[in-house]
């Protein structure tokens, strides 16, 4: 049950709504490809919203005056609208947390939010005069992150906030749809030079199943940077910083 608000949601607003809301909306939001004079962009439209409304862009009221309220939540996804995009980064599992970020492990956080933009940094994949949001562990309160060169991102599935992974619920044709959608996007931008870089064995699971059919793409694999993973020296090195210097190596041969 959805729980009362004294004003309407916006479309990020998850704390009004339970875990099985959150699903449901998550399930009619539609993700769609929309051409750009330099490349495209992706939109998120409701499943059963008006043919009308969808080309529109915008809410409206249906035919017959029944006025719609109802919003699909914007999954964290970082798609760049103009030039080549030749990696996309697929992490683990949003949380109801994630949902209010800007981009995908934008906050320094048990997933190793900071290290994954500081690979990113280190690869070449970032503007370069953004690159002081990815030094350290800061940053993540700007209301826009750095912008990318060439990499779009997301995250494999949902989950609730420190609740375990509901299987079912990650390969639902909902996600698989959202997945697909955005390789054949990704695809269709890359001069057929997309590699598929993955943190975490779901992710690499549900990459090389939405990925399928499509030749010559790809998929690469690093261990998800969690906190309890890296919270250990390997020799006379911190695995944290292993980890940094292996996945920055990675997305930089992705670019090659």
């Amino acid at each position: 049950m959805t729980l009362k608000s004294p004003r309407e949601p916006s479309p990020l607003d998850t704390a009004e709504y339970t875990f099985g809301e959150i699903l449901r909306r998550l399930e009619l939001g539609r993700l769609h490809v929309q051409p750009t004079e330099a490349g495209s962009r992706l939109v998120v439209a409701h499943a059963d919203a008006p043919v009308l409304d969808r080309r529109r862009g915008r809410g409206g009221a249906p035919p017959g005056g029944e006025r719609r309220v109802f919003r699909p939540l914007h999954f964290p996804t970082l798609f760049p609208e103009k030039g080549p995009i030749l990696i996309l980064l697929v992490g683990g599992f949003a949380t109801d947390a994630s949902l209010h970020r800007p981009a995908p492990y934008w906050e320094d956080d048990a997933a190793g939010g900071f290290l994954v933009w500081q690979a990113l940094g280190r690869a070449g994949l970032l503007h370069k005069k953004d690159l002081d949001f990815t030094l350290g562990r800061g940053g993540f309160w700007d209301p826009a992150p750095p912008r990318t060169l060439g990499l779009a991102m997301t995250y494999a599935g949902f989950r609730p906030e420190a609740g375990p992974v509901n299987f079912d619920q990650v390969v639902h044709p909902w996600n698989l749809h959202r997945l697909q959608t955005l390789v054949e996007a990704c695809w269709s931008r890359s001069m057929d030079r997309l590699k598929i870089v993955t943190l975490g064995e779901a992710a690499r699971f549900m990459m090389c199943a939405s990925a399928y059919g499509l030749s010559g793409i790809p998929v690469l694999s690093l261990p998800e940077p969690t906190r309890d993973r890296l919270a250990r020296n390997v020799g006379g090195d911190s695995a944290g910083g292993l980890w940094l210097d292996w996945a920055s190596d990675l997305l930089a041969v992705g670019r090659s």
